[in-house]
């Protein structure tokens, strides 16, 4: 139920942002939360496609564990928008990739328009950023904001010396691209640590069953906490108990 809820949510979450295409506010989508599945059932036009990291060498030796890397999903709803899984065998999204296309809001409620910014734009918008960062074998530089959100122009092999970086020419170049992830590791580790428990018809049973009943078929729902949770079913009831009973057929 509480999964189902979530999902509902989220949805109408990605509803209102695809209403106001000019307009889309990243704070909205919820990483780790959000889903493959939810994307699909809001777009069934959703489309796979291999992306560039960035951050990343061009050989493909090097990865982030923090997402399933040069594999995104891009859907017409979401102009400049790539989705990213946490990881290949999850379909949770760890990860957004914003192109040139993307014009919105930031998950920090910072505006961009990707075709018009440039470095020096962007860091006047902050008070702290880690500036030119690079693995040495990326094609761009990188400008970090609380390793969540991460802000790339492209290096220039001709310019020397390369180092120290020519900050002044630097700022005046576009911003190409921008990734914002999330640590869905942790994020998950604390949603195991506080998931309620679930008994349906006297029996302990996952998030996954309860996720596979239908509305119709319930006949009630009853909430446990703290003294009374603990008192009935022990340390297992610590997070509280959702106990859940079906209609008689």
């Amino acid at each position: 139920m509480k999964k189902g809820l979530l999902f509902l949510a989220l949805l109408f979450s990605l509803k209102s942002i695809s209403q106001q295409k000019n307009d889309i506010k990243l704070s909205e989508i919820k990483l780790c939360e959000l889903t493959l599945d939810n994307l699909k059932q809001n777009d069934v036009e959703l489309k796979q496609i291999n992306l560039e990291e960035m951050d990343l060498c061009s050989d493909g030796f090097v990865q982030d564990g923090r997402f399933e890397n040069r594999i995104g999903y891009t859907s017409k709803l979401y102009p400049g928008v790539i989705f990213q899984k946490y990881r290949k065998d999850l379909n949770s999204i760890g990860k957004i990739h914003l192109t040139k296309d993307f014009k919105g809001y930031l998950p920090d409620g910072k505006y961009v328009d990707l075709k018009n910014i440039k470095a020096g734009e962007l860091i006047a918008k902050y008070d702290s950023l880690d500036i030119w960062t690079s693995r040495g074998c990326s094609d761009y530089l990188g400008i970090n904001r609380n390793k969540e959100i991460y802000f790339y122009v492209k290096l220039n092999k001709q310019k020397e010396p390369r180092y120290p970086i020519d900050d002044k020419y630097y700022s005046e170049q576009q911003i190409e691209g921008i990734d914002i992830v999330s640590d869905c590791y942790s994020t998950q580790q604390n949603t195991q640590k506080n998931k309620p428990l679930y008994i349906v018809e006297g029996k302990e049973v996952t998030e996954e069953i309860i996720a596979e009943i239908k509305p119709d078929d319930v006949e009630s729902i009853n909430v446990l906490k703290d003294i009374s949770a603990t008192k009935k079913y022990g340390e297992k009831g610590k997070n509280g108990v959702i106990e859940i009973y079906l209609k008689k057929k």
